[in-house]
């Protein structure tokens, strides 16, 4: 297996001090539960903030994320510790439709661009919409 998307997700999303234990997780099968698992319980310690463009709690309500998936509908990989979702590839818009019954955690990786979704809590499920360019 490449891990592609695994490689290209770290390198472009998640702090450097945090890159080579994360990739080790991603790309070893027997701890690709853990590791994804592990990072949705800790996405603030990870990302690189530098590239966050929004989060919060009820983000599919929110008329700059509607705007932002309008603009960004591609076919995009999912990440999950959820094994139904995990290594799916489909448009965002179906990606989130189909994510939007998950309570487990979620990543979505498109081109330029990731939506993490953390594991449901008392508060909601956290999301983060990153961006490689925030221009």
């Amino acid at each position: 297996m490449e891990y592609e998307f695994e490689k290209r997700f770290v390198k472009s999303f998640i702090r450097k001090s945090r890159q080579e234990r994360l990739l080790y997780e991603l790309t070893k099968p027997e701890k690709r539960y853990d590791g994804l698992s592990r990072f949705c319980h800790q996405t603030d310690s990870f990302i690189d903030n530098s590239k966050l463009l929004m989060s919060g709690t009820n983000l599919r309500n929110s008329a700059e994320f509607i705007d932002f998936i309008k603009k960004h509908n591609i076919i995009c990989h999912i990440m999950s510790p959820d094994y139904a979702y995990d290594d799916l590839d489909l448009p965002l818009t179906e990606a989130l439709n189909q994510l939007f019954y998950c309570l487990d955690a979620s990543i979505i990786l498109g081109d330029v661009f990731t939506i993490i979704t953390t594991e449901a809590e008392k508060k909601g499920q956290k999301q983060y919409v990153l961006i490689t360019d925030k221009k």
